[in-house]
């Protein structure tokens, strides 16, 4: 690792969308350099992470050139990728990492981000221990027990807080409430909201979506529509009940 770079700032955006990213890059020959041509498919606000992520990384150089580094992450085998992955959080999280071998608690571990990266904002500090939880458990470094669980794939901020399900209001089946108007104040709820499938030891798995998409930060939707492709990829499917084929 670079010694001259300037001081580390701990990425916050979702890992899972940067591992999603080098798995890509796996698929084709890596070119000399790593620039938005290749981030076509994110948003704008992903694609300024993502390269703000490679550089405090030093996966990549001033000028986006591909460094050794980021070669061994895209090219090794499984364990190889999980090596080198584990030196750059050791190498960059030396504070944090110390603080989970010593078995801290999630307060030490914030007020670790907050004392040895300046990251005084609660959300952001928030959302760069999720990526250090993630990044930690994708490289199988073990945690110290009182740190925040997360689901495994999703790397979402706070991700490890359950959310609450929306509270439903009666409705009739036009799709109005009992007092007349329509639930939520949206109107009728769409059609093909709901979906399952067969499964092909028997039964069925559904998924009903109430949300919406343009309302969504980029990590839940992305999950959203990851998880719809993983049903709609399942076999053939049925629509669920009550809704309109």
């Amino acid at each position: 690792m670079d010694q001259e770079r300037e001081p580390f700032r701990p990425p916050y955006m979702s890992f899972q969308t940067f591992w999603r990213f080098v798995e890509e890059l796996r698929s084709k020959p890596l070119p000399p350099q790593i620039d938005r041509s290749l981030m076509r498919s994110k948003s704008g606000t992903d694609q300024a992470n993502l390269n703000s992520t490679l550089d405090a990384f030093g996966l990549v150089g001033p000028s986006g050139e591909v460094r050794a580094e980021l070669k061994a992450l895209v090219h090794g085998d499984e364990p190889g990728r999980r090596r080198v992955l584990a030196e750059m959080i050791r190498h960059h999280y030396p504070v944090p990492i110390a603080v989970s071998e010593q078995n801290g608690t999630n307060q030490q571990l914030q007020e670790a981000f907050r004392d040895a990266y300046g990251m005084t904002a609660a959300d952001t500090r928030r959302k760069a221990t999720t990526f250090f939880l993630h990044a930690c458990r994708e490289a199988e470094i073990e945690l110290s027990p009182y740190f925040p669980s997360t689901r495994a794939g999703s790397g979402a901020p706070g991700a490890s807080k359950p959310r609450k399900p929306p509270r439903r209001r009666a409705t009739t089946s036009s799709g109005t409430e009992a007092n007349g108007q329509t639930a939520q104040g949206t109107g009728p709820v769409p059609a093909g909201d709901a979906y399952s499938v067969t499964l092909a030891s028997g039964g069925t798995v559904g998924v009903t979506v109430s949300v919406n998409l343009f309302e969504l930060s980029t990590d839940d939707r992305n999950f959203v529509i990851e998880l719809i492709d993983k049903l709609k990829g399942y076999g053939p499917a049925k629509p669920a009940a009550g809704v309109p084929s």
